[in-house]
């Protein structure tokens, strides 16, 4: 009788601890830097960092999708797993009431980014009025959306970097982009190339805002240990050394 119980108790303990690990996507929809650099980035260095906190309760996979193909697997009623760096506007979600939200990762802004031929000091959707505007498939912009398609001209590409290689070869008026990349990009290029490029900053920034973390609202206990593990993060020295690492501090 013993030999028999000993074996099941252990078959038991493993097929418990196993169940306890369980393995969901991490999205990132930002497919420049410094989210994604080479087969690093702020992407992958954040879902390592989650989870070596949760210590097995979940496991995360980092899925880097577009933002339209993000669009669509949120808005899937069996949509599982975290999407990582959004704000509630960037997904129609502005009340809070669609997904679980967690405590505010990060600070950014959206950049305005022009030509210098041509400066462009953001003001609001007016001083947009006839121009072509280089944008990104599946985002929102704050102010902008009912103006397109009437006074404003607007080109979807996939990815950020797409709108500014257009933007420098004078094939759209402007770009908005995350403040993030931006200053990213301009550490690659080093102080004199940047100095030198053809592209102006507005001195006024498009929208200011916090990324978060999200997972749906169906799933209470995967929210509970997001939320928990997000509010100590602003504290932690390790996540702080993550965010110096990417110029974020």
């Amino acid at each position: 009788m013993f030999r028999f119980l000993r074996p099941m108790a252990v078959l038991l303990a493993i097929h418990a601890g196993s169940a306890a690990e369980e393995i969901l996507p991490a999205y990132n929809s930002y497919q420049s830097v410094p989210f994604a650099v080479g087969a690093g980035g702020l992407a992958i260095d954040t879902v390592t960092y989650v989870n070596a906190k949760l210590k097995g309760k979940y496991q995360f996979k980092l899925s880097q999708v577009t933002r339209d193909a993000l669009n669509k697997t949120i808005a899937d009623p069996e949509f599982k797993g975290a999407v990582l760096f959004l704000s509630p506007f960037f997904v129609d979600d502005v009340g809070k009431t669609k997904f679980s939200w967690t405590a505010p990762l990060m600070h950014d802004s959206n950049a305005v980014l022009s030509l210098n031929s041509r400066k462009l000091e953001w003001s609001s959707a007016d001083a947009l009025a006839g121009l072509k505007f280089g944008a990104v498939k599946g985002n929102r912009y704050a102010g902008l959306e009912d103006r397109f398609g009437k006074d404003i001209v607007r080109e979807d590409v996939l990815e950020e970097l797409s709108n500014v290689k257009k933007l420098a070869a004078g094939k759209v008026d402007l770009t908005i982009m995350a403040f993030s990349t931006y200053r990213f990009l301009q550490k690659q290029m080093g102080t004199q190339a940047a100095a030198n490029s053809n592209i102006y900053l507005s001195s006024k920034p498009h929208l200011e805002f916090e990324r978060h973390v999200f997972s749906a609202r169906s799933d209470s206990a995967l929210a509970k240990e997001l939320n928990d593990l997000v509010a100590g993060m602003k504290n932690d020295p390790a996540w702080k050394a993550i965010l110096t690492k990417y110029g974020l501090d």
